[in-house]
């Protein structure tokens, strides 16, 4: 009996017959483990690459792009955060979360997702760095929307009810603690993901689905998006209630600017949520998608065009923050300015202006005093003072 050769498989006008004919002749051919995994390297298999070079070379400016002013951006926003005592609030302490999440996702994903693009097959790196690629990348958006949730939660309790929120004053100085708490839970949580995202090998497991990887991804929509997001959501229809309807009533004299203040905080906080939905909602559904969709199906085809366009906005989230607080938010942007002047010129720190916070309790101490008749708007003029706008 004669066996066809490569060459021959190759000739045939149907890829579909092409294909089978590869799948037939490799394991006739060649005993070694490398040779038959060099002879099922073809197209009909899995190419080298995981697009055609013109769109890889838009797709890697893209990425380069926003590495470089993703890391700018969130470094500035840490040391901004960090040095500057106009900042100095429980407050920015989930800005400077975001922020350091961003800077992981950036620095651990993104350069082996370029990488991995223009060298698909075989996968280059030692396994353990795809483990931990999975495990970051799953980690740094829990760890996003945990934080925006909890700043969610302080800004209605500042806003809605005031003096409950000064009565959780020993709690709130626990922001730190708290935070880490979220990396824990999210690391936890993100274990099982980077057992599941590790290098496939032709010979050695053709990816596919395995029996836990359905119920994580569901897990991961719920649990770390829609659920957050919905009571996000609820949070701030009562928060937008809430100033909306003092603002009519009060009509907001310069006494009244504190809800001014709170319809600032408002809109800045709901730029953040929105930016992170628009993100990460397609690479959410890409990842849920996978497992309802036949892969002889052109829907099929249409996910894998969505998996790119969901790995660009990923990361396209790591650099909106930084740019939403200097758009919105005055107090941040003459932070920023001031900060770097001080990096520039190098003065020394005790030239930055003066906490507005520190300046602004005293005042409202003063305030009680010789006004007793109005301790509630005293004291929500203190609460204004701890945001960051």
């Amino acid at each position: 009996m004669s066996t066809i050769s490569l060459e021959e498989c190759e000739s045939l006008d149907a890829p579909s017959s092409s294909c089978q004919c590869y799948a037939d002749l490799c394991p006739l051919l060649y005993n070694s483990t490398a040779e038959r995994e060099a002879c099922f390297m073809q197209p009909c298999f899995i190419s080298k690459r995981a697009l055609e070079e013109p769109a890889l070379i838009q797709i890697t400016i893209l990425y380069v792009l926003i590495f470089i002013i993703g890391i700018v951006g969130n470094l500035i926003t840490c040391i901004v955060i960090r040095r500057h005592p106009l900042l100095q609030t429980h407050s920015s302490s989930y800005l400077l979360n975001l922020a350091m999440s961003d800077l992981v996702t950036l620095c651990v994903g993104l350069p082996f997702e370029v990488v991995m693009n223009w060298n698909q097959y075989p996968w280059p790196f030692p396994d353990f760095v795809c483990n931990l690629k999975g495990l970051v990348a799953e980690t740094t958006s829990s760890v996003s929307i945990l934080t925006i949730l909890l700043f969610c939660i302080e800004r209605y309790i500042a806003v809605n009810h005031p003096f409950v929120f000064v009565k959780l004053k020993p709690i709130r100085r626990q922001v730190c603690p708290i935070l880490v708490v979220t990396w824990l839970v999210s690391i936890v949580c993100a274990v099982p993901f980077g057992y599941y995202h590790r290098a496939d090998y032709i010979l050695k497991s053709w990816p596919g689905t395995e029996d836990g990887q359905p119920f994580l991804f569901h897990f991961s929509a719920i649990v770390f998006f829609l659920l957050p997001l919905s009571v996000i959501f609820i949070l701030y229809m009562l928060i937008a209630f809430h100033v909306i309807t003092r603002r009519k009533r009060l009509r907001l004299t310069r006494a009244d600017s504190t809800e001014e203040a709170h319809f600032r905080v408002t809109i800045i906080l709901s730029s953040i949520v929105c930016a992170f939905f628009v993100c990460y909602l397609p690479y959410q559904a890409q990842r849920v998608m996978f497992f309802y969709l036949d892969p002889d199906s052109s829907l099929s085809q249409l996910n894998q065009y969505i998996y790119f366009i969901s790995g660009l906005l990923f990361y396209l989230a790591t650099i909106v923050n930084p740019i939403l607080y200097n758009l919105v938010s005055s107090r941040f942007r003459k932070a920023s300015k001031e900060v770097l002047l001080l990096i520039c010129i190098g003065r020394r720190e005790g030239s930055l202006s003066p906490s507005r916070k520190t300046t602004n309790t005293m005042k409202c101490a003063v305030k009680y005093t010789i006004a007793s008749k109005h301790p509630q708007r005293c004291l929500v003029k203190h609460l204004s003072d701890s945001t960051i706008i």
